[in-house]
């Protein structure tokens, strides 16, 4: 397990921590979020790498640990947050809004 350096107020569940490890063998590994495979031993190694990819779990970045992490009527999936949208204005300037949810380009 890392050390958290983002702010403390970001829940850290122990329950959740220890199913991302349980799923973090070779079957997890299509489900790792961009960049896949990419070891880490830290989350600032993981902010370098990309700014969405906050954490260091299991030795994969992912960019959240829980729903709460993603804002209000968003959800983490994967390690990715899925954002809900109701038009292309509602998501990243790098994806769509298809069917409601936010998806890359």
């Amino acid at each position: 397990m890392t050390k958290k350096t983002g702010p403390a107020s970001l829940p850290r569940p122990i329950a959740l921590l220890a199913a991302l490890a349980a799923t973090a063998g070779p079957a997890a590994a299509g489900c790792a979020p961009e960049p896949q495979n990419v070891p880490c031993s830290s989350d600032a190694e993981c902010r370098r790498l990309d700014e969405d990819l906050k954490y260091c779990i299991s030795s994969t970045c992912v960019e959240c640990l829980s729903s709460a992490i993603c804002g209000a009527g968003n959800e983490c999936a994967d390690g990715r947050c899925v954002l809900r949208c109701r038009d292309a204005r509602d998501c990243r300037s790098d994806q769509l809004c298809r069917d409601g949810t936010c998806e890359d380009r």
